[in-house]
């Protein structure tokens, strides 16, 4: 027989009669009458072209068919009705998962340290992969299921995403301690004549600000000086700290780098723009428990932070 012609159906039938020997027990168990019971039993007999069920004084006994299909069938059963019926809660501390999070370089040192710390503690089962691809291909890849969570400035995302906003974030200047021209405060004389590094990464939208900083020098009729243009803060802080450059970070990035070298921040000496850092995520994780307990969690740990 073909299993596309047989109403899988009827085997909630058999399974029940496998464990009733009765017809009127399994009407019972599957809320069906009777003559539905008796009618699913027929038509099972003629798809398998055997009796499966005798009728004796210890009950509807099966033929040595129904009991060779007896195990595979109540397997097969038991495993749909497990994926079926499971609980759609998702507990922490017994969760084995895995998710794959889309963030910049800066987005890894900034929310990986206290995500883990708090993993550790409360889902140690739970593991996070990092994915560094561009945001386009973000796009596709969360929408097939590759990626459950973007975190950052992401503004370009097109229907079906959800997003919700973290925190707000702005820049500042990076220098080094002890820099020669930069000291109590940083002044816009000093700033437009300081050289500088251009950080662009290709996740996230740094370009903006960059753009930004672009036109300030331009309205201010200076020429900026741009020793070094990077596409990652791998060693920023080393070659910060080194050097006499400026580099324009966001905050939560300069607090970092701050604690691996002696180096200080100092405010913009004009207004630069402001930026929402969201978490995004496609339609298909909405309701999926287990990502609305990392979605909550990474809200309770960086919304409205300073």
């Amino acid at each position: 027989m073909n299993l596309r012609s047989l109403d899988l159906n009827l085997l909630l039938v058999f399974e029940s009669l496998l464990r009733t020997r009765s017809t009127t027990v399994t009407a019972e168990e599957l809320n069906l009458t009777q003559s539905a019971v008796s009618n699913a039993l027929k038509r099972l007999r003629l798809a398998f072209g055997d009796p499966l069920f005798v009728k004796t004084p210890q009950g509807m006994m099966p033929t040595d068919l129904a009991a060779s299909l007896a195990p595979p069938v109540t397997e097969g059963l038991g495993l749909i009705r497990g994926a079926v019926e499971a609980p759609q809660d998702f507990v922490p501390a017994k969760a084995q998962r895995t998710f794959r999070l889309y963030l910049s370089d800066i987005g890894q040192l900034i929310f990986m340290p206290k995500l883990m710390a708090t993993l550790a503690i409360e889902a140690p089962g739970v593991r996070i992969v990092t994915v560094d691809t561009t945001p386009r291909e973000a796009q596709n890849a969360m929408a097939m299921g590759d990626i459950d969570l973007t975190l950052g400035l992401f503004t370009r995302f097109s229907s079906g995403f959800h997003q919700q906003r973290l925190f707000r974030e702005h820049y500042v200047a990076l220098v080094r301690e002890g820099h020669p021209t930069i000291r109590g405060e940083l002044t816009a004389e000093t700033f437009l004549h300081a050289a500088h590094a251009v950080y662009r990464p290709t996740a996230g939208h740094h370009d903006v600000f960059e753009t930004a900083v672009e036109h300030w020098f331009a309205q201010s009729g200076h020429q900026r000086h741009v020793a070094l243009r990077m596409a990652h803060s791998m060693g920023l802080s080393a070659l910060i700290a080194a050097s006499d450059l400026v580099v324009c970070v966001p905050t939560r990035l300069g607090r970092a780098l701050k604690a691996a070298a002696d180096l200080r921040t100092y405010a913009l000496p004009f207004d630069g723009p402001e930026f929402d850092i969201s978490q995004l995520w496609h339609e298909r994780f909405h309701t999926d428990a287990g990502h609305r307990w990392l979605r909550s969690t990474i809200f309770r740990l960086f919304h409205g932070e300073d």
